[in-house]
């Protein structure tokens, strides 16, 4: 099991997104393994506070007492979680697909979205691939490795590989300003004991 601090602040403040947005899961098949081909599966542990049965998720509190929600696959048999069972969270850190100079004023979340693998086999068993996009601040641009790094709403610090280097080439970076970033993740969960 990889166990990094870095890795787990980033997986814990982007699922804490999803605990604030209601959403269906998208009707449209996506090909969406390009967005994860560089990606590097982390796993950390957590434990169960609560089920949401009307979202399909599971809420669970990270070593660092930080809750959060996690999404649940169809047929994930929600009935079968107990609270302060013990559970292992995956995280796969996709691509950026987009990035814009935004005109809001303050961080925050403006999109979220589940996206279907075309394959079942283009992710690891058992994870939920999302589509969001948030108003960040933009810490750092590397157009040599064709990545980005950017302080979420939740005030941690990620680093993303983008999709296209072109989404780069134009990007005028000032301290302070913000931009609205879409990216794809993936979240799971495996219940380590009942």
């Amino acid at each position: 099991m990889i166990l990094r601090r870095t890795v787990h602040a980033l997986a814990a403040s982007s699922l804490i997104l999803l605990s604030s947005v209601s959403l269906s899961t998208a009707s449209d098949k996506t090909e969406i393994k390009d967005y994860f081909a560089a990606a590097d599966l982390s796993q950390f542990k957590a434990q169960v506070v609560t089920t949401n049965p009307s979202r399909d998720e599971v809420i669970v509190k990270a070593p660092n007492q930080n809750e959060f929600a996690i999404p649940v696959t169809d047929g994930f048999d929600l009935d079968g979680v107990h609270k302060n069972q013990f559970l292992t969270v995956s995280y796969l850190a996709g691509a950026v697909v987009d990035i814009r100079e935004s005109k809001k004023d303050k961080p925050g979340i403006d999109a979220v979205g589940f996206v279907a693998a075309a394959d079942p086999e283009d992710l690891p068993a058992g994870l939920s691939a999302r589509k969001l996009t948030v108003t960040a601040k933009i810490l750092g641009v590397d157009t040599k490795n064709g990545s980005v790094r950017f302080v979420g709403p939740a005030g941690t610090e990620r680093t993303y590989k983008v999709s296209n280097l072109e989404l780069l080439k134009d990007l005028d970076v000032k301290k302070g300003d913000l931009f609205d970033v879409t990216l794809f993740d993936a979240v799971g969960l495996e219940i380590t004991n009942r």
